[in-house]
């Protein structure tokens, strides 16, 4: 790419834009700051050469991208025991979209709709599992030892009762509460999906300046007026970079700083899937003059573009 090289607008052009522009919105404090009392107002009375004090020479760097707010990807299914299912706060959208922008929550809920009950693994929907009784070993009887006296000697012998077990009601088999079910046969399975929030596509400026005043109304401002700014235009930032300075007609490390911020952004959106760059990079001239009023009032005076197309900011 051949140098190109932009001419800011001169000062005077500048503080006449400004002027005619704040005598519109505000003709009483004009006057308060800059009339001679008992005198006609004019704003042929106030001059660039009388009021401006100082003037900064700096840049802003603007492109635009098109991003889509769209719902999150995936889900997940989960499982917990019926007895925990009252702890677990669920949602229902039953075909409703929601704006993101309202949102004030997680991006992935448990929804009401997916519930389902699930027999229980570990029992089989049985609410128990069954172990071989210890104490009868899982036959389900236990002998007793007994003593009989036999005749006029009472001749001692022993003899086995053999009774059901009390463990496990002559059974064999102890039937003991699942552990993973708590006794309820069940659990209780659901999803856990995106919020249906609405796509929407949206143009977004993205706009770094050496100056940060109005860094935010300039790029709102550069996203709708771009056609009547002017500025260079690049295609990458390894041109820009090269060839800024010479586009200028000067440079400082705030531009630099704002040059390389501007190329981090651009890089995190060109990885972003939701994220499309939709113009060129620009880089516009940005002319802060300092000035002071009549009454010793002390203002600033913004202007973003060149000779040829250039709006202005103040904090008149």
């Amino acid at each position: 790419m051949p140098d190109v090289y932009i001419k800011t607008p001169n000062l005077d052009s500048i503080f006449e834009k400004w002027k005619n522009q704040e005598v519109r919105r505000n003709k009483k404090k004009m006057e308060k700051e800059f009339g001679t009392k008992g005198a006609v107002f004019s704003l042929n009375q106030i001059s660039a050469a009388e009021f401006v004090k100082n003037t900064n020479k700096e840049a802003a760097i603007y492109f635009a991208i098109k991003k889509s707010t769209a719902p999150a990807k995936g889900s997940e299914i989960k499982a917990i025991p019926a007895s925990k299912i009252n702890r677990e706060v669920f949602y229902s959208f039953k075909g409703q979209k929601v704006n993101k922008e309202n949102w004030k929550d997680k991006e992935k809920v448990p929804i009401f709709e997916s519930i389902k009950q699930i027999p229980c693994d570990s029992c089989k929907g049985k609410g128990f599992t069954q172990q071989k009784c210890k104490s009868c070993k899982g036959t389900g009887k236990v002998q007793l030892k007994g003593t009989v006296l036999v005749g006029e000697n009472k001749e001692k012998k022993t003899h086995i009762f053999e009774i059901p077990c009390a463990e496990c009601y002559g059974t064999g088999n102890i039937q003991a509460r699942c552990r993973e079910c708590g006794g309820h046969k069940y659990n209780f399975q659901y999803e856990i999906r995106p919020v249906p929030f609405i796509t929407v596509v949206t143009g977004i400026p993205v706009l770094h300046a050496s100056t940060r005043k109005y860094e935010k109304e300039i790029g709102e401002d550069l996203h709708k007026l771009i056609k009547e700014v002017e500025g260079i235009k690049f295609k990458d930032f390894k041109t820009l970079e090269a060839k800024a300075e010479a586009s200028l007609g000067y440079f400082n490390k705030n531009i630099k700083k704002a040059i390389s911020l501007a190329k981090s952004d651009y890089t995190q959106f060109q990885k972003d899937k939701n994220a499309e760059i939709i113009t060129q990079i620009h880089l516009f001239p940005l002319i802060q003059l300092i000035c002071t009023t009549k009454r010793g009032s002390n203002f600033e005076i913004y202007s973003i573009g060149s000779q040829n197309g250039f709006i202005i900011y103040s904090t008149f």
